[in-house]
């Protein structure tokens, strides 16, 4: 929800309160405070250099709302868990990106708040939390849990929800400005897309937070015979064994010629050992199937190692 940002402005002007149809959700449109800013004068979508990859601050897996609100409110976000809506309170928070923790403290209308530079001039910011995990000066990596969801601050209109906002910043003074039309507030971007236009919203975005990569594929061969395990495709020193019966590789790679049975290849697949270690080599000599690239018993030719 948009709020006043620093501790310094504690003078509120006034509060309206719109509701927007169908979200549960109020936006909360609070006037600046002393120093006189106008969201006149600043420009919310500056371009800026190229910002980290950021992710979306929540566990892998786990689908968001996203909402711009009004213009008033983009381009920050409000974040609600979709479909699940009331595990929104008390989810986990997670860092972006790597950083440092700039700011860690209590508002008395954005609640508990955080922000996290990390580097290059680019922060993000995190209101209503209902609590925080993290101190002033601590280093944080992607997926790092910095505090969990909450509505706390009058500004949250009492909505479980995560204020969210990227920002960069421009006047160099080692933080940026928060809560309100700046130009230091800029486009949100997620895993390389951008999220960000008054009045618009995002369903069911899937968090890539600290996500598991995903397990190599498979592909199914016969060897014939029992074949010497190597650490790479050039290595000489055996460190395991390959039985001879149908095996699972997951790639292809050139390297030193082996001769088997008549069958001569510098082919080498990438598998996993019966006995010795995983992701070794094994000469696709054991094939028999002659110096061709490899193809599993599909037929399918397995792919060169990346």
């Amino acid at each position: 929800m948009k709020t006043t940002p620093h501790v310094n402005r504690l003078l509120i002007a006034g509060v309206a309160t719109a509701a927007v149809a169908g979200s549960g959700i109020a936006i909360a449109a609070t006037a600046h405070g002393s120093n006189g800013r106008s969201a006149s004068t600043v420009g919310a979508n500056a371009s800026v250099q190229a910002a980290p990859r950021y992710q979306l601050p929540f566990s892998c897996g786990q689908s968001w709302r996203l909402d711009t609100w009004a213009s008033d409110h983009n381009p920050a976000l409000d974040m609600t868990r979709e479909p699940n809506k009331p595990a929104t309170e008390g989810s986990t928070v997670l860092a972006p990106a790597a950083g440092k923790v700039n700011m860690s403290f209590w508002h008395q209308n954005a609640g508990n708040v955080i922000q996290i530079n990390h580097g290059g001039g680019y922060f993000t910011t995190y209101l209503h939390l209902k609590s925080r995990t993290v101190k002033v000066g601590q280093k944080v990596s992607l997926g790092t849990r910095i505090g969990y969801v909450g509505h706390t601050g009058p500004t949250s209109n009492g909505v479980p929800h995560l204020h969210f906002e990227q920002g960069y910043d421009y006047n160099h003074d080692g933080k940026v400005e928060w809560g309100y039309v700046t130009r230091e507030r800029i486009k949100a971007s997620f895993d390389g897309k951008t999220y960000t236009g008054a009045g618009k919203t995002w369903h069911k975005i899937k968090s890539k937070n600290k996500c598991a990569p995903k397990p190599p594929k498979k592909y199914y061969v016969k060897t014939k015979a029992k074949a010497g395990g190597y650490n790479s495709p050039t290595g000489k020193t055996r460190v395991g064994w390959l039985n001879a019966q149908k095996n699972y590789v997951f790639c292809s790679a050139k390297g030193r010629s082996v001769t088997w049975s008549k069958n001569k290849s510098s082919w080498w697949l990438k598998t996993d050992l019966d006995t010795g270690q995983v992701n070794k080599y094994v000469s696709a000599a054991y094939l028999g199937k002659g110096g061709a690239q490899p193809k599993d018993l599909n037929g399918k030719t397995i792919p060169v190692c990346k």
